[in-house]
């Protein structure tokens, strides 16, 4: 016997499963029942089913082009017999039809054209950094749109590496001024 398939969404599969715990959970509440039992036992049944199923992905269809659509048309036709020359016309003839039928509908009914938007100003990151703070920064590098994930984290953990190293500047001090600190006057070298 050969079996049929169905692909359905995640959001189907995922919902389908909360409906059947739902049922399960009140065939429950009736366990002296047999026929809550058989009912607790096809929802056990089918909630496996689903979590245990094949991972579907659908291929985005081709567009079709005109000359595609052109073509198919005519081989659909029972043409009577032409010769390449004739047939070649009687397509070119039909694809310049279509060509006026779409050029005086388009007359008619016009594309609504979306206004443009103005892009936003976004400055250099060398320009910024050091006026932002690192979330600052992580913020402004995911909301940039020309950035992959990875350029975006590999700019912020150069930024971060740059930020831990400055910090580390800042906590050492110059053998002066240690002995400063110290109370101890330096020795004068000669």
């Amino acid at each position: 016997m050969k079996r049929k398939y169905k692909i359905i969404s995640e959001d189907l599969q995922k919902n389908l499963i909360e409906f059947l715990d739902e049922m399960q959970f009140d065939a429950a509440k009736n366990m002296n029942n047999k026929e809550a039992m058989q009912v607790i036992n096809f929802c056990n049944w089918a909630i496996k089913e689903l979590l245990d199923s094949f991972d579907g992905f659908l291929k985005e269809p081709k567009k079709k082009s005109r000359d595609d659509y052109v073509e198919e048309t005519f081989l659909d036709w029972n043409l009577p017999e032409m010769s390449d020359k004739e047939y070649e016309k009687l397509v070119d003839q039909f694809d310049s039809f279509l060509r006026g039928w779409e050029k005086e509908y388009n007359k008619k009914n016009p594309k609504k054209k979306q206004p443009k938007r103005k892009p936003t100003f976004r400055p250099h990151i060398d320009d910024i950094v050091e006026y932002m703070s690192l979330d600052e920064i992580q913020e402004y590098l995911l909301d940039d749109e020309d950035l992959t994930t990875e350029e975006a984290f590999d700019l912020y953990y150069d930024e971060h590496k740059r930020v831990q190293k400055e910090k580390e500047r800042k906590e050492y001090k110059s053998l002066n001024q240690i002995l400063k600190d110290l109370g101890i006057d330096p020795t004068e070298k000669n």
